[in-house]
């Protein structure tokens, strides 16, 4: 049934788009306390796809306080201390959550996106936890049971996570587990390549990302967040063949230029009898249609795209101290014997957390003292709500 409350205006069209996939996977040892810098991450990355494992959210961290705009996010939390993974995918990326491949004890999240005159990309983000012993093949053997089933659900698949698994010859460890070679066998068996080159944990490669793309995939790893010993990869997927829906907008009206008073006489002088005198849904429609006619008219507006921003608190000087912690920690990364270097590193990334934490409790405060004051308009109080 048509309904009245459609907005006025008919939708742009756009050119179908096709293009590659960047994805962005990390473990944050705790992300509540280090979102600020990851979502600075996701947009300075322009990340299609951010997984995150061992994210050690509850049910009392609401999916608000992980909320970035542009971005839809699916969550798997353990219940219980530590663990747990999240993803956040960009809107204008057709997503579904396949929660029929949920399993109660492994942390495998599986999702798809749907593309164009081919078949969906089916993702799978993984954490096996540290203290899984090496022998410990539980998961990797529900992995390989359960690849033939989510495969028919998409023509490429991609498993992205934390696997904490040793290989010699496959990963350049300094040992091999059991739990190492079987993920290389089931890789093997299903015609899967594993993309990352660089240690990601110390001199550690723990942080994989899997698939069966024949075409490039070029990754890079790039400074931890916060105190996280896990360096945050990067992967650009070429010819994903991701389709783009539009992206997302909103209408904003200047009311302050609207010509009301030949808006009331619009109103006043409409045969309104004739308008809803008919078919009750053909009523409905012309009443709509009358109504957004005058809206359109006479009171101006714009529209604007919805794209993703940093952190209302997000400062020059958060972004100065960011980017002082990724080179420090860099070239370190480039000497890890030096330990000057390293001292470095320790210390540039003591003093981000710091003034990243500084900035966030002084917007949250000014924010405070602001709508404590009891004075602002509503306009002005619906901005500090938003900021």
């Amino acid at each position: 049934m048509f309904s009245p409350l459609q907005t006025a205006g008919a939708r742009q069209t756009h050119q179908e788009e096709q293009r590659d996939l960047q994805l962005l996977l990390t473990n944050a040892f705790g992300l509540s306390n280090k979102f600020g810098e990851f979502r600075h991450n996701v947009i300075s990355h322009d990340a299609d796809i951010a997984i995150v494992t061992e994210t050690k959210f509850s049910a009392s961290v609401a999916d608000s306080e992980i909320y970035i705009p542009g971005y839809t996010s699916i969550r798997r939390d353990r219940n219980a201390a530590g663990g747990g993974i999240c993803v956040w995918v960009k809107t204008e990326l057709p997503v579904k959550h396949l929660s029929d491949q949920h399993h109660d004890v492994h942390e495998i999240l599986w999702f798809s996106v749907s593309r164009p005159r081919l078949d969906n990309l089916v993702i799978g983000a993984v954490y096996r936890p540290g203290s899984a012993a090496g022998n410990d093949l539980a998961l990797i053997d529900h992995l390989d049971s359960c690849l033939d089933d989510v495969r028919q659900l998409g023509s490429n698949i991609i498993i992205a996570g934390d696997f904490n698994v040793h290989n010699t010859d496959w990963l350049h460890s300094t040992k091999t587990t059991p739990a190492g070679e079987a993920l290389e066998e089931l890789c093997a068996a299903h015609h899967l390549a594993q993309h990352v080159s660089d240690p990601t944990r110390g001199d550690n490669l723990l942080d994989l990302i899997i698939s069966d793309f024949d075409s490039p995939v070029v990754t890079a790893t790039h400074c931890p967040l916060g105190r996280s010993d896990h360096a945050v990869v990067t992967a650009c997927f070429r010819s994903a063949a991701l389709h783009v829906e539009p992206t997302a907008t909103r209408r904003v009206w200047r009311y302050g230029s609207a010509d009301w008073g030949r808006l009331r006489h619009y109103f006043r002088t409409s045969d309104w009898e004739s308008i809803i005198s008919g078919d009750p849904e053909e009523s409905c429609r012309s009443l709509s249609q009358r109504i957004c006619e005058g809206v359109d008219t006479f009171i101006p507006s714009k529209t604007v795209s919805t794209v993703p921003t940093d952190p209302p608190w997000w400062s020059p000087e958060c972004e100065q101290a960011t980017a002082t912690k990724c080179k420090a920690w860099k070239a370190w990364r480039n000497d890890p014997n030096n330990t000057l270097l390293k001292q470095r590193a320790i210390h540039t990334i003591n003093d981000a957390v710091r003034i990243l934490t500084q900035s966030r409790i002084a917007k949250e405060a000014s924010i405070r003292a602001r709508l404590s004051h009891g004075s602002l308009r509503d306009k002005e109080w619906w901005s500090c709500v938003k900021g």
